[in-house]
């Protein structure tokens, strides 16, 4: 899955949770809604890094396209905005915007051919449902496309 595919995926598990939640009509609800889908977008490619990092070598052969690091990048996200930083609210929703982007990168990847290994660092077994080239421009656009549309509902701009 390509940039494009992986932000969308992101702002539209993010605004399709938020969709369903109680709705503040206050400008601090706005501006932490806005705040947590910007850093859902900026999270969305950080499972990548491996890639960079290590030129490759290790993409998706490790954890960072594992359930484990959804769960360990979800309760740190809470952890340091709550306790920590003492950010109150904004820790519910940076912990949810954390949520959302890691759990949709792997998501996402587990569709493509090459899988993930969703039981990574206890199980090095490739899963996924693998119907789709990553490099799928039609996916990826999409996918970009549909994270906008859910934000424009979520924000009942139509």
């Amino acid at each position: 899955m390509n940039r494009p595919g992986h932000f969308g995926g992101a702002m539209l598990l993010f605004f399709g949770i938020m969709y369903f939640l109680p709705k503040g009509d206050t400008l601090q609800t706005l501006a932490l809604s806005v705040t947590a889908a910007g850093i859902a977008a900026a999270m969305s490619m950080k499972p990548d890094l491996d890639k960079k990092f290590f030129w490759g070598i290790f993409h998706r052969c490790w954890i960072t396209h594992s359930l484990t690091t959804v769960v360990i990048v979800t309760a740190g996200t809470f952890a340091l905005f709550n306790y920590v930083l003492h950010e109150g609210p904004l820790s519910y929703y940076a912990a949810l915007a954390a949520f959302c982007a890691i759990f949709s990168h792997v998501v996402l990847d587990s569709f493509t051919k090459m899988g993930v290994p969703l039981l990574g660092p206890f199980d090095q077994k490739m899963r996924g449902l693998r119907w789709f080239k990553g490099s799928n421009p039609l996916l990826n656009y999409g996918l970009m496309a549909a994270g906008g549309l859910m934000m424009l509902a979520y924000y009942r701009v139509f």
